[in-house]
């Protein structure tokens, strides 16, 4: 697992930061923080390392393979991994051989993006108790999963007249259509294509986000047709179709069209700041073969080979995290959770997809992964006497408020956060609520602000008292750093 923190801006600094290095006992995982020189981009690999000699030390990274670090130029911080969390677990629901154990084991997985861990311990727990309600909504979700779908031709009809580009080709998987001119180029270990990758990534936030509403209590419908999506090759060429669609999305990284149920990306590897960290990159790479045969040779090859290596993580990072929150957007549309013809609440929606979403820090992180850009959001509204009242937010006017880009994003994170608290800890009277406003005509009935903030306490209660537990809850929220420095 990869984490990557980054300044959404291409700006390059000039030197390189060195960080403390932490030595401890070699018997836990490793988290090793390192920031790539002359950018504003700060990387946490989660695995493990060892020392090859004096200055350096080797870490494993699973796709990229072996990445070499010097002391003075990175951080290693001793925790447990969440594989090795999750294996903990695993051992103690075998040992109890307790359903309710297993459960929980599958509970942290899903969390933590390790879905063949979560049917593992679904299927043990089948084992025990396989009448379970919990196993029954299971089931009848991996059946409704499993089902196939129809209308690939309208569907494929459909997406060439959006796109109506005779070097879009299609591809598909087990529920996704995906039309895109990302070339057929195979890259990384796993010798994908550009659209074979996404994909798979798509075919598993589905997935995920079926069996979390399952495990939590709610069946969803599952879509009677492929999902349709579009992927850009090119930054340009998706800022040039968004134009022509719709004006309000320019600065969108991706979205979800909720009239024609089509998902549009680029190609995140295509964007300024992209383009800026990979000339950085090049850059490393010409000085390596500048500097052979000198002293310097061994420094120059052993930076320019590692950043080349993390400037490719921070590109899979970006798409995965536009990926899984347009995603989102898309399976809520279809699934009965908000319905593509009814009112749509922006909080409700941002929530949820931000809820799911995995941010640039992860490698697919998994779901209510605790996202430190939408923490620090959060803290900035609800700091803000001005923007911090529950109510504000639950009627869309926080977004209204918004003056500029920041604070939008603020809002994200406020969204993000109401959304977290209330599917861990209100899960139920969440999917009441969201029945709700489901079940409101947009066309047919005038609802305002006050309605909206009524019809919210309707399912939650005093709102004072739900603002000061959604409090607490944030407070205790931690990053995966933040979990690995405490776990030291």
């Amino acid at each position: 697992m990869v984490l990557l923190t980054a300044l959404k801006t291409p700006g390059l600094l000039g030197t390189t930061c060195a960080l403390l290095l932490c030595i401890l006992p070699a018997s836990r995982a490793d988290f090793v923080v390192y920031r790539l020189p002359g950018t504003q981009v700060t990387v946490l690999l989660e695995g493990k390392t060892k020392g090859v000699g004096h200055g350096t030390f080797e870490y494993t990274h699973p796709s990229l393979g072996i990445l070499t670090f010097s002391h003075d130029s990175a951080l290693i911080i001793k925790a447990p991994t969440k594989s090795e969390e999750y294996r903990r677990l695993w051992n103690q629901a075998r040992q109890d051989s307790s359903f309710e154990a297993y459960i929980q084991a599958a509970r942290f997985a899903i969390r933590s993006g390790l879905l063949d861990e979560f049917k593992e311990c679904c299927n043990a727990a089948y084992k025990i108790q396989p009448e379970h309600p919990t196993m029954l909504r299971l089931l009848e979700a991996r059946k409704r999963i499993k089902e196939p779908l129809g209308h690939w031709e309208q569907c494929q009809k459909e997406l060439r007249e959006s796109v109506p580009l005779s070097t879009m080709k299609f591809a598909q998987s087990e529920h996704y259509l995906l039309l895109h001119d990302t070339g057929e180029n195979k890259v990384g270990r796993t010798r994908q294509t550009r659209a074979q990758s996404r994909l798979e990534l798509l075919e598993k936030v589905y997935e995920s986000y079926f069996m979390k509403f399952a495990l939590e209590g709610i069946v969803l419908d599952t879509p009677k047709e492929p999902m349709k999506v579009v992927l850009f090759g090119q930054e340009q060429d998706y800022v040039s179709y968004t134009q022509q669609r719709d004006s309000a999305l320019i600065g969108a990284l991706g979205y979800w069209s909720a009239q024609d149920n089509i998902a549009v990306f680029f190609d995140q590897g295509t964007t300024q700041r992209m383009k800026a960290l990979e000339e950085h990159a090049k850059e490393l790479q010409k000085n390596k073969m500048r500097s052979r045969g000198s002293p310097q040779a061994k420094d120059a090859a052993y930076l320019a080979n590692t950043v080349e290596l993390l400037v490719k993580l921070t590109r899979q990072g970006d798409d995965i995290e536009v990926v899984s929150h347009e995603a989102t957007h898309q399976l809520a549309g279809n699934s009965g959770i908000m319905p593509r013809n009814k009112v749509a609440l922006r909080w409700a929606h941002e929530g949820l997809a931000t809820y799911f979403e995995t941010s640039s820090d992860a490698l697919w992180g998994g779901i209510g992964a605790v996202n430190e850009s939408r923490l620090k959001s959060y803290y900035r509204v609800s700091s803000d006497p001005r923007r911090s009242d529950i109510g504000l937010l639950v009627c869309d006017g926080l977004f209204d408020l918004a003056q500029n880009q920041q604070e939008e994003a603020d809002v994200y994170g406020q969204a993000w956060g109401l959304t977290h608290f209330l599917m861990e800890r209100r899960f139920d009277d969440l999917m009441d609520y969201y029945r709700k406003i489901s079940a409101i005509e947009s066309s047919n009935q005038t609802i305002t602000r006050g309605d909206l903030v009524k019809l919210f306490s309707e399912s939650f209660g005093d709102l004072k008292l739900l603002q000061s537990q959604w409090q607490a809850h944030m407070r205790e929220l931690k990053t995966d750093l933040d979990r690995a420095k405490v776990d030291r």
